[in-house]
């Protein structure tokens, strides 16, 4: 497992060397999004996931800006299971799926010209099998992008005349349409690392999510106006998450980041959760599912604490709530407030999903 993790940490800190601007869609609660930090992540949370996420931000500052996100993804064969003859009864055992794909669609809205954001993602993605404890997946993504903005809610210099803003004066701006449409293409890597928890009163659960993922490949161009159609740089971005559980208790650790750079622009969130199994699942499925709720508190470096609170029932369905308190130079305006966030999730921990009958 070390020489896989060593790997990724050291093209993490190659491409750390590289700072390298769009506004992308982003969300604090990052991991309920796979689709928009590493197409490799599609389909390595189970066999069938699908998520809502809302986020509203900047309500005390100016017009809210709002964010919605629905995605579903799911392995795309599992294998018909195996039959094993044992010497007095038959039983199966799963088969390996190597392809899972996911469809999200996101849109976003903000500020008073209603600049607005739609994307469809369609992301593939195809598994290694290291051991019977860990894959490395890799994951591919095509998008369509559409970008809107409504004109006549701005206001622009040169509409000011000698008694004060005049609105029937022209803008003065060589605009060309106001929205178009591109093509974007994404590329991932992740390490995925699962310990199988036997017992309940162990919890020795360990869980590991390790990657690196490139976006705009195509460096696609975007421009409202006629004279100038800028391309979109590279976005270089680098994740992990944990799940550790701390043995004869009922608490687990969950710590996570994110790094996004794009040209001179980057991200960085870091923290971690905890949580508290309160329930634990009456069947063995390989890594026991037991209902918890959860406290996490992350840092967006130079911009906000983030506060959350979950609750997973059974890894089945699960509902977050964050709420970002803004600690940067805009506190002036926002009084700290940042925004709240909500995701609600539902996971198929059932293995015999699309599954082919095998007479033993």
């Amino acid at each position: 497992m070390i020489k896989p993790i060593f790997i990724f940490l050291f093209t993490g800190v190659l491409l750390a060397g590289h700072r390298t601007s769009a506004q992308d869609f982003h969300f604090s609660q990052f991991n309920e999004n796979s689709s928009l930090i590493n197409p490799a992540l599609t389909g390595a949370s189970g066999i069938l996931k699908a998520s809502v996420a809302y986020k509203d931000q900047w309500r005390t500052v100016t017009t809210p800006y709002k964010t919605y996100g629905v995605s579903v993804e799911s392995r795309l064969k599992t294998s018909a299971w195996k039959a094993i003859e044992g010497k007095s009864m038959t039983f199966s055992k799963q088969s390996f799926s190597r392809f899972a794909g996911g469809l999200a669609f996101y849109s976003d809205k903000a500020g008073d010209g209603n600049l607005r954001t739609t994307q469809v993602n369609l992301s593939l993605a195809t598994f290694v099998p290291i051991n019977k404890n860990s894959n490395l997946s890799l994951g591919l993504q095509g998008s369509m992008v559409q970008r809107k903005i409504d004109f006549s809610n701005l206001v622009f210099s040169n509409q000011y005349g000698g008694s004060g803003y005049d609105a029937s004066i022209a803008n003065g701006e060589n605009a060309k349409s106001s929205s178009f449409i591109y093509p974007d293409l994404a590329a991932g890597l992740n390490y995925n690392y699962a310990k199988p928890e036997k017992l309940v009163v162990a919890n020795n659960q360990k869980k590991i999510n390790i990657g690196v993922a490139v976006y705009h490949l195509n460096q696609p161009k975007q421009s409202y106006l006629v004279a100038s159609s800028p391309k979109i740089n590279f976005k270089y971005v680098l994740h992990g998450d944990f799940l550790i559980g701390i043995p004869r208790s009922n608490i687990a650790i969950a710590p996570a980041y994110l790094m996004q750079l794009q040209a001179t622009n980057y991200e960085v969130i870091a923290g971690t959760s905890i949580k508290y199994y309160i329930k634990e699942d009456s069947k063995y499925t390989g890594i026991i599912q037991r209902t918890s709720v959860s406290f996490g508190a992350f840092y967006r470096y130079n911009d906000a604490l983030i506060l959350s609170v979950g609750y997973d029932k059974k890894q089945q369905f699960g509902i977050g709530f964050s709420y970002d308190l803004n600690l940067s130079g805009l506190t002036k305006v926002s009084k700290i407030s940042g925004g709240p966030e909500i995701t609600l999730r539902f996971n198929s921990s059932n293995p015999y999903l699309f599954q082919k009958k095998v007479n033993p």
